[in-house]
């Protein structure tokens, strides 16, 4: 009676059970770069725009533009807040929120310097007007 019971081969159970490890790995992998990515909040992508924090420093903090190009009218933080709104702490911040800027064309892959009138442990974000991209950090 034992004889004329049927199962899987073996062959076929080394092939299912790969298939199942690797789609859970592929659950995993996809769930995990979620947490990531918020937790570094590295780069912020919105249609043509992007950019990634490289440092976040209180007196010079480094943005590289790795998306569209952008120009300012002038090399001021007048010209830059002309592009975008900064939030200092979740509130709407003014000119003197930022003291210098180092350039007034952005262009793909190139790293534009801010020096914030800000102190350590502020949360800053960046919104650029024309897209609604957000940049956010603390800085360190």
């Amino acid at each position: 009676m034992l004889g004329n019971k049927k199962g899987v081969s073996p062959v076929i159970a080394v092939v299912l059970m790969i298939v199942v490890a690797v789609a859970i790995s592929l659950v995993v992998y996809v769930w995990a770069t979620g947490f990531v990515s918020e937790k570094t909040g590295a780069e912020t992508k919105a249609g043509d725009y992007s950019f990634l924090v490289e440092t976040r420093d209180v007196n010079s903090t480094n943005i590289r533009n790795t998306g569209t190009d952008i120009s300012f009218s002038v090399a001021t933080p007048a010209g830059f807040l002309g592009e975008f709104d900064i939030y200092v702490n979740n509130a709407l911040g003014v000119s003197t929120d930022i003291t210098s800027i180092s350039s007034a064309t952005w262009n793909k892959s190139t790293v534009l310097t801010i020096n914030f009138n800000a102190s350590e442990g502020d949360k800053i974000k960046l919104v650029h007007k024309d897209s609604g991209t957000p940049i956010v950090f603390k800085l360190e």
